[in-house]
C-alpha cells in the first residue's frame, strides 16, 4: 500500500550531485595536513598571524615537519625562550639536523678533532643554557638576540605520511562547483603533532658538558690502532628489530628538503585550486561503469566475513538449484 501524498518523508533528498574523478598525474603529490592539537577556528594562516615560515619533508621515511612563528610579545616566557633558543643553536652547531624520531634518535657530537687533547688544541668548554653568561643579556636585549637567533621563536609541528598500503581505505579529497563533486585522490595523510626539539637540544648540551668535563679530568683518549677480526655478515634482517633498526638508520642519514608554502588566501594556492583539483572540461568525461552487480556491491560495503560471505553464496546457490530441480520434476511427471 503506497504512503499517503501528504506524509512527509522521513529522508528527503535535498541535493544532487554530478560526480567526477580527476586523472592522477604522477608528480603531483595532494596530501591532507591535521593539526590534532589545533582547534578548527585557528589555522595556521596569514589572516591568524601564524602563517608557517617552513614546511620540510624527508620523501623516502616519510617524515614531515612544519614550522609556526611563535608570538614573542604577548604571553611568553622570556627567560625559558632564550634558554631553549639557545640549545636549539648550539647543537645545529654541532650538525645536527634533525630531533627525535626523524632522527633516528641519534645526536650528532662535536668533532673530536675539537677535544682537548686531541690535534687541533684544546676546545672551548660547552656551556649549557642555564650557565650562559649572556642570558642575562640576552633577556636584557631581548629583540636584538631574537634577531641574532638566539630565542626560540617558532613551535614545529611533525608527523609521518600515512600512505595508501592497498590494505586500508583509499582516500579522496573532494570540492564542490555548482552542481558538480570533483573528487581528487589523496596520496596520504599527516597527522601533526606539537614536538618538543627544544627539550631534545637542552638535553643533548647537558650530555656534551658532561663529557668535556670527564675529558678535562681524566683527559682525552688518543686514538690508537686496535686489531680487529673480519666478519662477514648479512646484507639485511628481516626480524622487527632489525627492520626498525635500519629504519632508523635511514631516517637520520636523509635529508629534509625545504618546500614552498603559500598561504590559503595567495593567487598561487587559488590558481592550483583550479587546476588540480576540478576535472576539465566534464562535457567529454567517460561515465563510470559498475563491474558489481547489486548483491556484490552490498557485499563489498558491509564487508562480510567468511563465514557470512560463504552462507550468502550457499543461499544462492541452493536457490538455484532448487528452481532447476523443480524444473526437472515437471518434466519428469509430463
Amino acid at each position: 500500500m503506497a504512503p499517503p501524498s501528504d506524509v512527509e518523508d522521513d529522508d528527503p533528498v535535498i541535493a544532487e550531485y554530478d560526480v567526477y574523478i580527476t586523472p592522477e598525474v604522477e608528480e603531483q603529490q595532494l596530501y591532507v595536513l591535521q593539526y590534532l592539537n589545533r582547534q578548527p577556528d585557528q589555522p595556521f594562516t596569514k589572516a591568524t598571524g601564524s602563517q608557517p615560515a617552513e614546511l620540510r619533508v624527508k620523501k623516502e621515511t616519510g617524515f614531515i615537519e612544519v614550522d609556526v612563528p611563535i608570538n614573542i610579545r604577548q604571553n611568553y616566557n622570556r627567560v625559558n625562550g632564550v634558554r631553549w633558543g639557545e640549545a636549539m643553536r648550539k647543537t645545529k652547531g654541532f650538525g645536527q639536523k634533525a630531533f627525535g624520531i626523524a632522527s633516528g634518535f641519534e645526536r650528532t657530537m662535536p668533532r673530536t678533532g675539537n677535544r682537548p687533547g686531541a690535534e687541533g688544541g684544546p676546545a672551548a668548554p660547552v656551556i649549557t643554557a642555564e650557565d650562559d653568561d649572556n642570558l642575562e643579556e640576552y633577556i636584557t636585549h631581548f629583540e636584538d638576540a631574537n634577531e641574532k637567533g638566539h630565542v626560540l621563536n617558532a613551535q614545529t609541528f611533525g608527523g609521518q605520511i600515512l600512505g595508501d598500503d592497498g590494505k586500508g581505505p583509499s582516500y579522496m579529497l573532494g570540492t564542490f562547483r555548482d552542481d558538480q563533486l570533483h573528487l581528487t585522490r589523496l596520496n596520504g595523510l599527516v597527522q601533526l603533532r606539537t614536538q618538543f626539539h627544544h627539550i631534545d637540544a637542552s638535553a643533548q648540551l647537558e650530555v656534551v658538558a658532561r663529557r668535556r668535563e670527564k675529558e678535562s679530568q681524566e683527559g682525552a683518549k688518543l686514538a690508537e690502532p686496535k686489531a680487529f677480526i673480519p666478519t662477514v655478515k648479512k646484507a639485511g634482517g628481516d626480524t622487527a628489530a632489525e627492520l626498525t633498526q635500519q629504519f632508523m638508520k635511514v631516517a637520520n642519514q636523509e635529508p629534509w628538503h625545504k618546500l614552498q608554502y603559500s598561504d590559503e588566501d595567495s593567487e598561487l594556492a587559488y590558481d592550483s585550486y583550479s587546476e588540480r583539483l576540478f576535472l576539465a572540461p566534464t562535457i567529454d568525461a567517460p561515465k563510470l561503469r559498475s563491474n558489481l552487480n547489486n548483491e556484490q556491491f552490498l557485499d563489498v560495503m558491509s564487508a562480510p566475513s567468511a563465514g557470512k560471505g560463504a552462507k550468502r553464496k550457499n543461499a544462492t546457490k541452493e536457490k538455484e538449484l532448487i528452481e532447476i530441480s523443480d524444473e526437472s520434476d515437471e518434466e519428469d511427471e509430463s
